[in-house]
């Protein structure tokens, strides 16, 4: 008997066309297992500097970001200058590819991450300022900090 497997739940839009700098995108990556890695500020530091690095090569319009124990939250654009064709999901597979890399590298971690991650388009400049101030507020939320400028890996790039 052929083992019947549960059908996943689409997360993006199906015709929607993901490429391009038009649209911001609220992004939530999760670790593999809502494994704690980030806890550590070594590890934490790693994906800040690989943002920061994709900031600079004018691959991403980074608006907020924050790097929680288990999941990464970015509030981002493609730049205009991202290789043209290549779509929002290629960005975060070449992101979580090169991490993995260096995770395994520097700490003898592979798969850190889950398989898919989770993304709003942000339709108004409204909920851009809503979705910056829930970014930057997770660390007051799960308690870590009391003001969102204490947590090192809350930042404002915009």
């Amino acid at each position: 008997m052929k083992q019947v497997l549960p059908i996943r739940k689409k997360l993006h839009f199906r015709n929607f066309d993901y490429k391009g700098s038009e649209y911001a995108y609220f992004i939530t990556i999760c670790t593999r297992n809502k494994n704690n890695y980030f806890l550590e500020s070594e590890k934490a530091e790693c994906i800040a500097k690989e943002l920061e690095h994709r900031i600079k090569s004018k691959e991403i319009i980074l608006y907020c970001y924050c790097i929680m124990p288990n999941h990464v939250h970015l509030l981002m654009s493609l730049n205009e200058n991202y290789k043209g064709s290549l779509s929002l999901s290629n960005w975060i597979s070449a992101f979580k590819r090169y991490t993995s890399k260096i995770f395994k590298e520097n700490f003898g971690l592979s798969n850190i991450w889950q398989l898919n991650f989770y993304e709003h388009i942000v339709r108004s400049e409204k909920s851009l300022e809503l979705i910056a101030d829930y970014i930057l507020t997770n660390p007051i939320r799960k308690n870590m900090v009391e003001n969102w400028k204490e947590f090192k890996y809350s930042q404002v790039c915009i």
